[in-house]
């Protein structure tokens, strides 16, 4: 396609302060008003690649800036975009990149042009996750509907003559390829040929008369028309047309003038593909979703929706394509999202991304706020290792040594002045929490902060710690110190924090340090707890839980006139699953986290959380999502006293050669804020 550079060539080029472009003082390519008319297979194919490391500002919304000055390797880069010009990785129209908020690089190639909207594919389905979005934030939808039935939004229906098992789907199924509908290939050949049964509602009819019974079974991940039924609803609950409603609300607030999106059979915009949009106009789409739905300021998409649409929900697919191999790992699915994790090195980086056949790509690396968009078609699609393998580096500073060795952590740890060991605060994304000092080996199971943040208890297991030891870290004279063994394991706070609780008993603060054990008295008197709380208002959560039983149970107690009621078990929104424990009520009482094992969860114990109604009920469960959850095991979380991080451990067991079995956790953090985002609006 283009002719090959050498060294020399290449070397200058990288050397030029802004990059290919400005060398040869071109101009970004536009197409003409009739190449615009043509299909995409007529659009000539540009003589040389536009490459540009400094963008312009198109005053089209995207802020811009410079390769390598607002950061990135731009000599890394650069040598990608050579290769890539070559046609050494496929066919590309286009390869931009976002740092930091910034277009910081542009380049164009073969049929690519910088006003020329480009076919989506499957990305459509990303736009239509958050139109309905922007359904709920304006109030059409709230998020709670997302998990009612689906045919309830859907008035043109007849339910007689639904197959069994219709009311089962729901928008959270469809958003992400669950709905379950299974329809042969007889049936679809006949909707070929009478193409007017899918017209307006009839769509969903046709589905919902010929599908295979609807079952827990069949509601498995299969990449098919299920965003069809999310579209059905988008024009049934919004004021006039699914189309104007995309125009008013969407694309016009984003300044996206220069698209198409064509219909599918039912009439309506077409929800799993069929949408046009220009290079640049994908970065704003990416930059809604990093802005956690807010575009110049304006919610548009309400920042709970985005989270879960970005983050796993289902682990993996069937789709060979996006399977996991090589370097990429962990693939998932959100609302039309998907989701990797990337390795370089030894460190994982999550990414999230929305794909079309061909490789049509925006994909989100959050932990580098970094975005990678791409238009080719080219169906040998490594746009993802290739991400990971050359885009990554040029992004990612020099780490600073490792810290190993029990000397060296002795001397960091005399020296930190934060109250959480000098470590760097995390974001979004789950960090491990003061590995160094806690768990050097891995052999962490629980920990937690005194409410004036002056001690840290935790506890270690295997290793050289033969049998369950618990420690203590204190900050004294303005530093911590060094751990300590002690009898203390580690508690759970009164919220003045003058009395600890250990299942169904406790400890008072003294002069001295803490009491010996006392019991809570009835009703806990008889109780085996495991894991208890206590909220602002004095009413303890806690669990049932002993083997063999190991289905466990959260209840509540209340103190009424000076005595604690009886036992009152929680309903089954909490109490499904098994290994249910660890319960953890918000001060309060908005919240509660436990961890349990549950079917729709990714594998082990999983973190979820159910919120309070403005009724006093308490609203179905809810898996924190893949951030919090893997297939290993993660429980024991809490909010620090600051409100500020959410803990959790995280860990599995591991198999010697003897067969026999071995611990390895470790404890994680994360920012609070994952809390408020699952948060239902209408709460």
């Amino acid at each position: 396609m283009y002719k090959k550079t050498g060294l020399l060539l290449l070397m200058l080029l990288m050397l030029t302060h802004s990059g290919f472009a400005q060398q040869n003082d071109s101009l970004a390519p536009e197409a003409t008003a009739a190449e615009a008319r043509r299909s995409y297979r007529d659009i000539p194919e540009l003589n040389k690649p536009f490459i540009d490391v400094a963008p312009k500002d198109r005053k089209d919304g995207i802020l811009v800036g410079e390769l390598g000055v607002d950061g990135g390797n731009k000599a890394m880069i650069l040598k990608l975009a050579q290769e890539i010009a070559d046609n050494k990785h496929g066919s590309f129209d286009s390869f931009l990149i976002a740092h930091k908020g910034k277009l910081v690089f542009e380049s164009y190639y073969s049929r690519g042009r910088i006003n020329l909207p480009h076919f989506q594919a499957s990305a459509t389905k990303v736009f239509t996750s958050f139109v309905l979005g922007r359904a709920i934030q304006l109030g059409y939808l709230t998020m709670a509907d997302l998990d009612k039935p689906l045919v309830s939004f859907l008035k043109d229906l007849d339910p007689a003559k639904f197959v069994e098992g219709a009311e089962k789907i729901t928008l959270n199924k469809a958003l992400t390829m669950r709905s379950g509908i299974r329809i042969s290939k007889e049936d679809s050949e006949a909707f070929e040929k009478n193409p007017s049964q899918l017209k307006g509602q009839g769509q969903v009819q046709a589905f919902l008369e010929h599908s295979a019974p609807i079952t827990a079974a069949s509601q498995h991940f299969k990449y098919q028309f299920d965003p069809n039924l999310v579209t059905q609803v988008i024009e049934a609950v919004v004021p006039g047309s699914a189309k104007d409603f995309i125009k008013k609300e969407l694309l016009d607030k984003m300044g996206i003038t220069n698209y198409s999106w064509g219909p599918s059979l039912s009439g309506l915009p077409s929800s799993g593909s069929r949408a046009s949009m220009t290079s640049r106009d994908m970065i704003k789409w990416g930059t809604l979703a990093t802005n956690k739905g807010k575009w110049n300021g304006e919610q548009l998409v309400p920042e709970a929706f985005i989270t879960k649409a970005i983050h796993r929900i289902v682990r993996h697919s069937d789709d060979e394509n996006f399977s996991d191999h090589g370097n990429i790992s962990n693939t998932g699915y959100g609302y039309y999202w998907w989701q990797a994790d990337m390795k370089l090195g030894n460190k994982n980086y999550f990414s999230t991304s929305a794909r079309g056949g061909g490789g049509q790509y925006i994909m989100l690396i959050e932990a580098l706020d970094l975005m990678v968009v791409v238009t080719a078609y080219d169906r040998d699609n490594n746009t993802l290792q290739l991400t990971a393998e050359r885009i990554l580096p040029a992004f990612i500073q020099k780490a600073m040594p490792a810290r190993s060795g029990k000397s060296d952590r002795q001397d960091k740890l005399s020296v930190l002045e934060n109250r959480y060991f000098g470590e760097k605060p995390p974001g979004l994304i789950p960090e491990l929490f003061a590995p160094y000092i806690v768990s050097p080996e891995g052999n962490f199971e629980g920990g937690t902060f005194s409410p004036d943040m002056k001690k840290f208890y935790f506890s270690r297991k295997n290793g050289r710690y033969k049998k369950r030891t618990f420690f203590v870290i204190r900050y004294e004279n303005n530093k911590w110190g060094n751990e300590s063994e002690t009898d203390i394991t580690p508690p759970n706070y009164s919220r003045d924090g003058n009395t600890i609780y250990k299942g169904n008993k406790y400890r008072d603060q003294t002069d001295t340090g803490w009491s010996e054990l006392k019991s809570m008295g009835p009703p806990f008197t008889d109780m085996h707890i495991m894991g208890i709380s206590v909220s602002d208002k004095g009413t303890f959560f806690f669990d049932q839980f002993k083997r063999p039983d190991t289905i466990g149970a959260i209840s509540y107690s209340r103190l009424i006139d000076g005595k604690y009621e009886p036992r009152q078990k929680m309903g089954k929104e909490i109490n499904t699953g098994t290994w249910i424990a660890h319960p953890k009520i918000a001060p309060d009482e908005s919240y509660l986290l436990w961890d349990v094992v549950r079917e729709d969860g990714y594998g082990g114990s999983d973190i979820y959380i159910s919120f309070r109604a403005k009724d006093g009920s308490w609203v179905p469960a809810m898996n924190m999502g893949a951030q919090i959850n893997t297939t290993m095991q993660e429980s024991g979380a809490h909010v620090s006293k600051d409100g500020k991080y959410l803990f959790f451990s995280r860990g599995e067991l591991k198999f010697r050669e003897d067969g026999s079995t071995y611990w390895v956790g470790k404890p994680y953090w994360v920012d609070a804020k994952v809390i408020e985002n699952l948060r239902p609006v209408d709460l």
